[in-house]
Order: structure tokens, then sequence, then C-alpha cells
């Protein structure tokens, strides 16, 4: 065998012998890179079973939270204390609710920060009656009813303090929602705050009319998301990409609502149709009616009314003892720097 021959050998079975071991290091190193990428940041936000969030079940579903850069659980919780101990906990990162729910918890020592409006009720909330209830005035010494803690009470104590009547002044029942629209069409009561279905059938239904509703006051029950305040200081811009993927998810209702609407009506237990009727009184919440009603910090928008109405009515009715700095809960600057 030549020295030639001999070398070609020796290299053949050297690489024969080293091209196993470079290709095991690299796999190495690629499982290892790979154990080294960022785990997408998740965040759990809860929600009641209202028809308004569906834009949230939207966002989820078409993957615009993921393509945003975060995970997002949707948790549905039912009850107010339940929520209310789910954020105090940590269980929660942040929860979907109306304005008056987060004065009430700030001012029972659980400050969060609204980041952005989700829906607005328009039409789907409001107090049924009977015809000869007239005007408010005529609520005086008669029987209604409301859910104590609901949008419902906040909405009927407001209207009462617009119109100069004092709470004492009515004969109050407690009663859940369902239970208070089938009462008033048995005609066990002169009068409830309930929302739709509820509204239709007892005008249809029960003999009543409408005395008031959302329609006609459309700024105050309106659904917002809003985060434990460690979560807005630590990581705004998370909480940035969660606010812009439901943004997303509102303006692709408004442009693809048939696909939408099939999206999220099983969401609800109801078919595609009806979920269609029922957001008849419910309005879907873009940046621009963002904008306009957070405002700017130099030109507030009516939320801040809001917040302040809330304020006086939870202290007028004792269930917080001192009220609340609506600018200690609510933040423009999300709204202000979202996109679709």
């Amino acid at each position: 065998m030549t020295n030639g021959t001999f070398l070609r050998l020796a290299r053949r079975r050297f690489w024969l012998l080293v091209s196993p071991l470079i290709l095991a290091m690299l796999m190495v190193v690629l499982v290892i890179g790979c154990g080294r990428q960022e785990k997408v940041p998740g965040y759990r936000i809860g929600l009641g079973p209202w028809v308004g969030f569906g834009p949230l079940y939207l966002a989820k579903d078409k993957g615009f939270f993921r393509e945003a850069g975060v995970e997002v659980d949707l948790i549905v919780l039912t009850g107010l204390a339940e929520r209310s101990s789910a954020l105090r906990s940590g269980k929660l990162d942040a929860l979907a609710a109306p304005v008056d729910y987060f004065v009430l918890t700030a001012g029972n020592g659980l400050p969060t920060t609204i980041v952005m409006a989700i829906d607005e009720s328009v039409g789907g909330d409001g107090i049924v009656a009977k015809k000869s209830i007239k005007e408010f005035a005529d609520l005086r010494g008669k029987r209604v009813a409301f859910q104590r803690g609901l949008p419902s009470e906040f909405f009927f104590r407001a209207l009462l303090q617009e119109h100069q009547i004092n709470i004492d002044e009515i004969k109050f029942v407690d009663m859940e929602t369902a239970q208070a629209g089938a009462a008033f069409l048995a005609g066990n009561l002169d009068a409830a705050v309930v929302w739709e279905p509820w509204l239709t059938k007892a005008r249809e239904e029960g003999d009543g009319h409408i005395l008031a509703s959302t329609r006609d006051y459309r700024d105050l029950i309106v659904d917002c998301l809003a985060f434990n305040q460690e979560v807005v200081r630590q990581k705004p811009g998370e909480v940035q990409k969660i606010v812009n993927a439901i943004f997303k998810a509102i303006h692709f209702a408004g442009d693809h609502p048939k696909e939408a609407i099939a999206i999220m009506a099983p969401y609800f237990q109801v078919d595609p149709a009806k979920y269609e009727k029922i957001l008849q009184g419910v309005n879907f919440t873009g940046l621009k009616r963002n904008r306009e009603y957070f405002g700017t910090p130099g030109k507030p928008g009516p939320i801040i009314q809001v917040a302040s109405r809330a304020s006086q009515v939870w202290v007028a009715a004792k269930v917080i003892t001192k009220p609340v700095n609506p600018e200690n809960i609510i933040t423009t600057d999300f709204v202000s720097a979202g996109g679709r």
C-alpha cells in the first residue's frame, strides 16, 4: 500500500468516526437553543356569561391574542364575590365588567386599572313598569325588583337620584333578573329592572311598558376590561397587546358580522340568529368609540363622569364608605395607543 493510499483511507476512517459525533453535537445545540426560546406570556381574564363579551372569545378563536404575542385564558365567573376573590388572590390578571363594578371594588380596597371598553348597552337594559306608572314619581310606594350588586342596581339608583327619589320611598325586592322578569309577567311586581329578552317580553306579554332604558342613557352601562394594577405597572407592553387584539376582534366583527356571530354564539348557548337579535341592544365598542368614551387627560370623556356617578351611588347605598377618585382606576394610555 502506498503512502498516499494509506492517508486517504486514514482520512476516510477519521470522518466516518467523527461525523456522527459532530451531528450529535449539532442536535444538542439545536435542542438547547429551542429550550431557551421564551415562552409566550399567559394572562387570565375573568368574565361573566354576558353576550357583550363575545369579542374576547372571537379574539381567542381567531388567534388574535397569539398573533399579538400573548396567550389568554378566559375564565367564566358568575358570582360577584367569586370575581373579587379571584382578583384579590391573583388567580386573575384582569376582569371584564361594567364601570360601576370597578368603582365598587376600589371602594372596598381592591383597585384595578380600567384600560378599555368592550361593549355598551344601548337598550339592552331597562326598567319595565305597569302602564299606570307613567313617570318616575309614580314609582313611589311601588314594588320594584332588581338584583343587588349588578348593573341593574346601579342603573336604577342612578336614575332615582336624577329624579330626586329616595330608594327608601320604593318597596325594593332583591330578586335575580330572570325571576324578576317572570314575577312582573305574573303581575306580582309593579316594576322590575331587567335586561333582554325580559324587556321585550314584559312589553309584549306582561301588559307593561319600558319606563327607561339604556337606549336613552347609553353611557351608564359600559363593560370594560380592567387589569390588576401591578400587571399594568410591570407589563404595560403586554397589556397593550391584549387591548389591540380585542380591538382587532371588535373591528373584525364589524367587517365580517356573519362569521363573527357564528363563532361567538355557541359560547352563550344560543344559535347565531338568536345571538344576532340579542345584539340589537348591545354595541361592541371599537377604537373610535373608546377614544370618545375615555377622552384624554386634558379632556376627559364620559367614563370619568360615569365613575364619579357610580361613586356617589355606592356611597349613598352605604356599600362603600368614601368616594373613589376615577383617575385612580382609569387610564387613557392604552386606548390612545390602540390600533385595529
